[in-house]
């Protein structure tokens, strides 16, 4: 019983506003946040991932990726648990060519097993939520400052009802002095399809943020991040976060965010060896709702 409360209360809060009024948000899913690296800083530094997934958040992070050898080519793989058994998935890859780089990535997400009644007692059946977002960008230096610019197709569909449709993010990077990086993008930008004969507004939004690194000793550095999103459908999510790192070789991270019903602090931890890379995040979740953790494997080439 207790299982079936949270998931009626977890459905609530991601899908409730997709059925209220007309021009009501969906493709919530774009709200949860992505690689185990940004989930464990809580969102602190979204907007400054050279990750793949900067196609979802900052796609200008996609030519501010360093490379000291190799030919410049990322894949990524996550996994991420969530509320009442929801997962999501992530598959990414970026590459350079021409002095421009490129990225895509997928997203998906389900919610399994929501029961349909339409008299009281047991359930005449169940069903999914699913999510499907797939994403492509492209980004080029300019100097000290790094532009970029993606395109999304996204599907949603609960129950037998769907919607789909395109949206672009565009964002900016810059360093304007050594070991400072600012950037700012704005993104779920575009329309979909009507979902119950009601229009579905995106998740737009904008992101800001900066981080400062500082080297304490030897090999040994930490990283300062500030971010803060704000959603057009609603919520302002400012956000802190520190990363300790030992050489190019283990990460300790933990962070911290406001404005958000379900989580706050969060902390997590990376790993690399030659061109593999592995990360953690463990995320508590308020209102009896467990917690979340997301796993990131990375192949740098």
């Amino acid at each position: 019983m207790k299982s079936l409360s949270l998931a009626a209360a977890f459905l609530a809060i991601l899908y409730s506003n997709a059925f209220s009024q007309v021009g009501s948000a969906g493709f919530q899913i774009l709200r949860l946040g992505y690689s185990a690296r940004d989930m464990s800083l809580s969102g602190a530094a979204d907007v400054l991932t050279t990750e793949p997934i900067a196609v979802f958040i900052n796609p200008a992070g996609l030519a501010a990726a360093q490379r000291t050898d190799g030919i410049g080519l990322d894949f990524m793989l996550t996994h991420r648990t969530y509320i009442a058994g929801t997962t999501i998935d992530m598959f990414g890859t970026r590459f350079e060519a021409g002095g421009t780089a490129f990225g895509t990535s997928l997203l998906l997400s389900s919610v399994p097993d929501i029961q349909v009644r339409t008299v009281p007692g047991d359930p005449q059946s169940t069903f999914s939520a699913k999510d499907f977002v797939w994403a492509a960008g492209l980004a080029r230096k300019f100097g000290s400052f790094d532009v970029g610019l993606s395109g999304m197709f996204l599907y949603e569909k609960l129950f037998v009802y769907e919607s789909s449709g395109f949206a672009f993010n565009a964002g900016v990077r810059c360093t304007p002095v050594e070991n400072v990086h600012l950037g700012l993008s704005a993104g779920n930008i575009g329309s979909t399809t009507a979902m119950i004969s009601q229009s579905i507004a995106l998740p737009t939004y904008v992101r800001a943020g900066g981080s400062y690194t500082e080297q304490v000793g030897g090999n040994i550095s930490l990283t300062g991040y500030a971010g803060v999103t704000s959603f057009k459908s609603g919520g302002v999510s400012p956000g802190i976060g520190a990363e300790l790192g030992y050489g190019n070789n283990l990460r300790l991270r933990a962070g911290y965010s406001s404005g958000n019903d379900l989580s706050g602090f969060s902390f997590g931890a990376g790993v690399c060896y030659n061109f593999l890379r592995f990360d953690y995040s463990y995320t508590p979740l308020k209102l009896d709702f467990g917690d979340s953790q997301t796993f990131t494997l990375s192949f740098i080439l």
